[in-house]
């Protein structure tokens, strides 16, 4: 898998090519990178939470544009702060971001995926809506990939995901990483990927 020199390189060529944000878009997660003996992403786990339609899902820091934020980038890093309190203006460089997805229970509600490199040590700490904030080898979550069993009220989902310490990643946040992964490499063995079809 590309180191995070290389990353870099791909994610801003991608930027490049796919031009401003979309205007309309509703939301932004941030993608934190932090380069190691193998370069790490930083994840959260949402709070249980009634009134949260991803509660409880593992995640990027982010969520939806305030009217007080000037741009996508400004809710990114807002709610970046508030969540796992990063200051990313201060302590990460932006790479440049992916192609923007909707969760699968909000398809009118367009998210952009900015990714961030650290550019010093920082102690990420998990706010009120989050239970718990922690670092995972890039690499090593497509070791995980699995088909998990979805409990959705009334109804079960079968759903590719990364098996993440016993916990399914799945979902929004799934399909992100499966971008970055089509743009800078699959890290398995067998170069295999979940097919097309089940990520939409």
């Amino acid at each position: 898998m590309a180191r995070l020199p290389e990353i870099k390189e791909r994610v801003r060529a991608l930027t490049a090519r796919l031009g401003d944000p979309p205007g309309f878009a509703m939301g932004a997660v941030s993608l934190i990178l932090r380069d190691r003996k193998a370069v790490e992403v930083l994840l959260i786990e949402r709070a249980t939470r009634e009134e949260d339609p991803w509660s409880g899902q593992l995640a990027f820091p982010g969520g939806g544009r305030h009217p007080e934020d000037r741009n996508l980038l400004e809710t990114a890093t807002r709610e970046t702060q508030e969540e796992v309190h990063v200051d990313l203006s201060r302590d990460a460089r932006l790479l440049g971001r992916l192609p923007p997805r909707a969760p699968g229970n909000r398809p009118e509600w367009l998210v952009v995926p900015f990714v961030f490199a650290l550019t010093r040590r920082v102690a990420p700490a998990a706010g009120s809506e989050v239970a718990r904030v922690f670092w995972t080898r890039l690499d090593a979550l497509p070791r995980g990939l699995c088909t998990a069993t979805i409990h959705l009220p009334g109804r079960e989902l079968e759903m590719p995901a990364f098996d993440v310490g016993g916990k399914p990643l799945w979902g929004f946040t799934f399909r992100v990483l499966c971008d970055l992964f089509d743009l800078v490499g699959w890290p398995t063995t067998d170069k295999s990927r979940p097919p097309a079809a089940n990520l939409k």
